[in-house]
């Protein structure tokens, strides 16, 4: 069984990923400009005057674009279908589980069952209804919201449906339009440069995926190769828009996820901080061990995080902390929605994905201890400091 994507060559070096990554960042940049470089102008403008937030790169706004296009292409249908009651009842749901340990699992439960039977059945048709895209985009919204999966993502698209709506109309529809042209085009290019590393995503979601009952990330684990090379292609360009304020930092501090422990995980010693979880070196073979002493060499501390859910919660700790450029190492399909946060935050972070995804939750039942490119970590740890 194939992992669900793989950065390595046989080899185990994922070092021909970044620059296949690197070359097709610069493609997809290049032609989002051609297309769109006026439309990306005018809602730079819009929300830094009218919604007054900091300015972003030109590349983190054709991410954005991107992400509008992702949107309307694999999720209009599944808004189509999905009855409004199950969207509002699923938002709520979502809100009281962060509110309290306690009312977690029964909400989750509940989502879970409102999402296999309601949000997810159609996902990925085409929608039959006459409405153009610009007025269904704010009930895409709002099912994107439902889904728990995409919060950030609904954010930025909030900040797009704003903008679209100041526009004549035949402007703003031709936007929505070129968006969903613009994402086509990705997905056929992405394959060609990417393809390569997502070879065993269908394989997964035919397999393993298929044989799920009803559970919590069920629209998380159901994400098709072009999701993943989308946020492959984000971790690229948020990397370079946030790298200047990054080398800015005079203190660095690592995040990595807990699934990279070695095969002794269950007996882990990390004992707590007050900044995150720390490791005390219980295990020779761990890869958490071997990066703590690879960066403690580089005067940076590392610090591990639990599961995806939580990161916000970690992430609060750092943003109050503006001397210190955080990196943090995420599953692939946590790299754009974590990209969005950071940078809503003020954070500056540099983003590193792991080689391959393992852990017990989401893609393994006998969990993976997980992997990353550690000289491209010692690389930005190194990056220059005042």
């Amino acid at each position: 069984m194939r992992l669900v994507y793989d950065l390595r060559e046989p080899g185990g070096s994922s070092d021909r990923f970044y620059a296949d990554l690197s070359a097709f960042s610069d493609l997809v940049l290049a032609e989002i400009d051609l297309r769109a470089r006026d439309t990306l102008s005018d809602y730079a403008n819009f929300v830094r005057d009218r919604l007054g937030e900091t300015p972003r790169s030109m590349a983190d706004y054709s991410i954005e674009l991107l992400t509008l296009g992702q949107a309307l292409c694999l999720y209009a249908g599944a808004v189509e279908s999905t009855p409004k009651w199950a969207v509002t009842v699923a938002r709520k749901l979502f809100k009281m589980r962060r509110k309290s340990p306690w009312i977690k699992p029964a909400a989750d439960l509940s989502r879970a069952a409102l999402t296999r039977y309601f949000l997810m059945p159609n996902i990925g048709c085409k929608v039959t209804d006459a409405r153009e895209s610009l007025d269904r985009l704010p009930s895409l919204i709002e099912w994107l919201q439902a889904t728990g999966e995409f919060e950030q993502e609904a954010d930025r698209l909030s900040n797009w449906n704003d903008f679209l709506g100041q526009l004549p109309r035949a402007e703003g529809s031709l936007c929505v339009v070129a968006a969903a042209d613009l994402f086509h085009w990705f997905a056929r290019e992405a394959d060609h440069a990417l393809g390569s590393y997502t070879r065993g995503v269908p394989e997964f979601l035919t397999g393993p995926y298929a044989r799920r009952g009803c559970r919590e990330d069920q629209i998380f684990c159901a994400r098709r190769p072009v999701e993943y090379h989308l946020n492959m292609v984000a971790a690229e360009v948020m990397n370079q828009g946030l790298l200047e304020d990054f080398e800015r930092k005079p203190h660095r501090a690592v995040l990595v996820p807990t699934c990279m422990r070695g095969s002794k995980a269950a007996g882990c010693c990390a004992r707590a901080s007050e900044m995150g979880l720390v490791c005390t070196a219980c295990d020779p073979g761990c890869a958490v061990n071997r990066i703590t002493g690879r960066m403690r060499s580089l005067g940076a501390k590392v610090y591990l995080i639990p599961h995806s859910t939580g990161f916000s919660r970690w992430l609060e700790r750092w943003q109050h902390m503006p001397d210190v450029g955080i990196v943090a190492v995420a599953c692939m399909l946590n790299i754009l929605p974590g990209g969005f946060e950071m940078r809503a935050r003020g954070i500056a972070a540099q983003c590193v994905p792991l080689d391959f995804p393992g852990c017990r939750k989401h893609w393994s039942p006998r969990g993976i201890a997980t992997g990353v490119n550690e000289e491209r970590l010692v690389q930005i740890v190194r990056a220059s400091r005042p």
